[in-house]
């Protein structure tokens, strides 16, 4: 058999391009952080994880630009042999200053950063505790660590205390788990995390992606939220820093062996002199207006009371990420293409993103967002308020069954009716 031809497979996708109906991979024509031009009208940007609105700050800009002149367009090597730049050094101790660790490591992503992090502490012998919500970067480390790694529900504390009863007390344990829940808003019970990591001698890891520079004080993400120091924070340079990248906090010992062990940063090339130059200068930014922090987050409360207002169901997020509840696969894709017509760019989140049933269109805020930005996204909304609200109708044959090489002529004939009638 050719392995190829599975690639032939993804009849579905190609079926929705078809009809102009296929809401990934937009291309945007031209931005400027709450505003995007797409397809030749300029629209509102509600789906980003900007959270600050930094990626167009003058001082952002300018200091990459300066990077690029100091150090040129790329490093061209791994930082353990030839691409170590100061600058490097000098975003890690302000990190490290900023959080209150010893010591922080900086990737070229934050997904390397998990994966490398992950693998590099996770022995065989030793056991992972993973928040079955967490991002797909903790479960790729998962399965590329040698520890086993065993699953407790969402928020659940007293099923990581069963799982962590289930194994051997002489054992390595750590729990890991996002600080903020990128899908549905939510922020992890680190207080009873820890308590549980102490009574079985277990470390702790908090992937606070999401809830850096958006929660804490002046930003400093779940730990300070909840007051406690986890053992290990991973954070990302690709949201509220406005840059790309990633990092990894901890103590001393820790940051040494993930430099020597972990192979998503031994074997790949450093973070570019232009991003590490942006992420440096928006974490200055950040620590010189903390008050960035509370007014994006006071603009993302504003918009929550009116979505909820028009019926809408939030998922009782806790953060700048609100969700609202669609239900249905077919429905959150129509509704981000209805959405576009009144110039409200957002991005649908489906199966297997979410469980089968429980699609959401995601909406952030960003702290330069305009009120009346945030009006006219409310005003898009409430035209369609009673249809999100409606019942879910499937009808016969789940979204997520039909993303496979075996679509058959009925079932096409199927999603064409479901097509022309949402267009």
């Amino acid at each position: 058999m050719d392995i190829f031809k599975k690639t032939q497979g993804l009849k579905l996708v190609k079926f929705l391009k078809r009809f102009g109906f296929y809401p990934f991979f937009r291309e945007i024509e031209a931005t400027d952080g709450t505003s995007v031009t797409f397809q030749g009208s300029e629209m509102i940007m509600m789906g980003s994880n900007n959270y600050l609105g930094l990626s167009h700050h003058p001082r952002v800009i300018k200091a990459s630009q300066e990077a690029i002149e100091t150090w040129g367009t790329g490093c061209t090597g791994s930082r353990f042999l030839n691409g170590n730049l100061q600058i490097h050094a000098e975003l890690e101790k302000l990190l490290a200053e900023f959080l209150g660790y010893e010591k922080t490591l900086v990737f070229a992503t934050g997904f390397m950063a998990n994966q490398g992090a992950i693998q590099a502490l996770a022995a065989e012998g030793d056991f992972i505790f993973s928040d079955s919500e967490n991002h797909a970067c903790i479960v790729e480390g998962c399965r590329l660590a040698k520890g086993q790694t065993v699953i407790y529900r969402n928020h659940d504390m007293n099923d990581l205390e069963k799982k962590l009863q289930s194994v051997p007390k002489k054992a390595g344990k750590i729990i890991i788990t996002d600080g903020v829940f990128s899908m549905n808003g939510s922020i992890a019970k680190l207080d009873q995390i820890q308590k549980l990591a102490k009574k079985y001698n277990a470390r702790t890891y908090v992937d606070d992606a999401h809830a850096l520079g958006t929660i804490g004080k002046g930003g400093r993400g779940t730990s300070s939220h909840w007051n406690i120091k986890p053992d290990i924070i991973m954070g990302t340079f690709s949201k509220s820093l406005a840059s790309q990248g990633g990092f990894i906090a901890g103590s001393q010992d820790v940051i040494d062996w993930i430099k020597q062990k972990g192979k998503t940063f031994m074997f790949s090339a450093a973070l570019s002199p232009a991003s590490t130059a942006a992420a440096l200068e928006s974490l200055k930014v950040l620590m010189e207006k903390p008050e960035m922090v509370k007014e994006a987050s006071n603009k993302a409360d504003y918009l929550k009371e009116k979505l909820t207002n028009l019926g809408l169901d939030l998922m009782n997020t806790q953060a700048n990420i609100i969700p609202i509840f669609v239900g249905s696969d077919k429905k959150a894709l129509k509704l981000s293409n209805d959405l576009l017509k009144h110039n409200i760019f957002v991005t649908p989140v489906v199966f297997p993103a979410v469980p089968q049933g429980q699609a959401l269109i995601r909406c952030s805020v960003m702290a330069n967002h305009s009120y009346e930005e945030l009006d006219k996204t409310v005003e898009a909304f409430s035209h369609f308020a009673e249809e999100i609200i409606m019942e879910n109708d499937e009808k016969k044959i789940p979204l997520h069954t039909l993303l496979n090489t075996s679509l058959n002529d009925n079932q096409l004939s199927e999603i064409s009716e479901i097509t022309e009638r949402y267009q």
